[in-house]
């Protein structure tokens, strides 16, 4: 046990628990994305249908817990592997590697994220969750009425740019950590999942931008 303790604080554990949580992440935006769709239909029967399910199911409230827990040790560990980084880099100079822009944007797009969680959470999470007793609000009717705010609209689609670029460096980076990927697949995999990784949140703002639009125009 104590050595297990021990090796969670090498630097290969770290980089291994930030790709892994990553990627898990990652696939709650896919079954995001998939759920906020029917948000694009007229009839809002199949996305109510979606949320009070969820809403219902024990595994889902377990999954949630999880989440979060994904979200804390994601958040926690990138920041202290963040902050090493800062200080080995003022200490060597010399040492600076080559960085893509998504690398160099790393530690501001976390933190737009980061806010963009707190803002989303409280407007839609917790005021489903946690509604006084009665009828809860409906999901689909504050999620259009959010999305009618060309301002609210305009922020959400930046937080996503923020996430794709966010992604985009992540994914990059997890292949390096996951030594169970063969050398030979490496650059395939990576290519499949980077876009999925772009595509993911592109999707979730074209779902904002087209309720936006759509509310603009039937003024």
């Amino acid at each position: 046990m104590i050595e297990f303790v021990r090796g969670l604080g090498t630097v290969r554990a770290r980089k291994m628990i930030e790709a892994s949580t990553g990627m898990l992440l990652l696939a709650f935006c896919v079954e995001h994305v998939l759920g906020n769709s029917m948000l694009l239909l007229s009839d809002p029967g199949p996305y109510r249908w979606y949320t009070e399910t969820m809403g219902r199911m024990l595994l889902i409230r377990i999954a949630e817990v999880a989440l979060f827990g994904l979200f804390a040790v994601h958040i926690a560990v990138g920041l202290y592997m963040r902050w090493q980084h800062m200080t080995f880099m003022r200490s060597h100079p010399e040492k600076r590697p080559k960085q893509t822009l998504s690398t160099r944007l790393v530690g501001w797009t976390g933190a737009v994220i980061l806010i963009f969680l707190v803002i989303h959470l409280e407007r839609f999470f917790l005021r489903h969750r946690f509604a006084e007793e009665g009828t809860p609000p409906d999901v689909y009717v504050m999620a259009h009425e959010a999305f009618a705010s060309p301002w609210y609209t305009a922020f959400y689609i930046l937080c996503m740019v923020a996430l794709a670029s966010h992604l985009h460096h992540g994914i990059r980076s997890a292949f390096f950590s996951f030594k169970f990927v063969p050398p030979s697949m490496v650059p395939r995999v990576r290519s499949a999942v980077a876009r999925v990784g772009l595509i993911t949140p592109l999707l979730l703002g074209y779902i904002a931008l087209h309720i936006c639009v759509m509310h603009l125009l039937s003024r």
